[in-house]
């Protein structure tokens, strides 16, 4: 399966631990890169957030690179019942999808563990964030 590789676009810092921009309210294309989302079920929200990852990713002081496995696509969480996309800047959201990433800073060859948030307001995405997780790994 292809993996999502999408240069970074993180415009907008909110601390060093967490990087947010929000989208201006536009429909990505999901016709020739993200088509294949579609023929693996994905919602269309899910396959907006990723393709709103790849844009925001191209313009990143931080990072340069995101991979968004196949199978954290498949399994992204979609929460409903959130309001607000971000305590931080409170933005109105429908739906808040929530998957598992990898970035890799510039200039830099180490890959980070990130938690992913898109924000989507009336079908749109209104928000993106990355997170970096933190939480170590336990070798046995």
């Amino acid at each position: 399966m292809k993996n999502i590789l999408a240069p970074a676009v993180f415009a907008l810092a909110l601390s060093a631990s967490m990087f947010q921009l929000v989208q201006a309210q536009e429909t990505p294309d999901l016709s020739e890169d993200y088509s294949y989302l579609t023929r693996l079920h994905v919602p269309d929200a899910v396959a907006q957030c990723v393709a709103a990852f790849d844009r925001w990713v191209a313009q990143a002081p931080k990072y340069d690179t995101l991979i968004v496995p196949d199978r954290r696509v498949l399994s992204a969480k979609i929460d409903d019942d959130t309001a607000i996309f971000s305590v931080g800047n409170p933005i109105p959201v429908d739906k808040v999808i929530v998957m598992r990433a990898f970035a890799k800073a510039r200039g830099k060859e180490q890959w980070t563990r990130v938690d992913s948030r898109c924000g989507v307001r009336d079908g749109q995405v209104v928000g993106v964030s990355l997170t970096p997780n933190m939480k170590p790994k336990i070798v046995r």
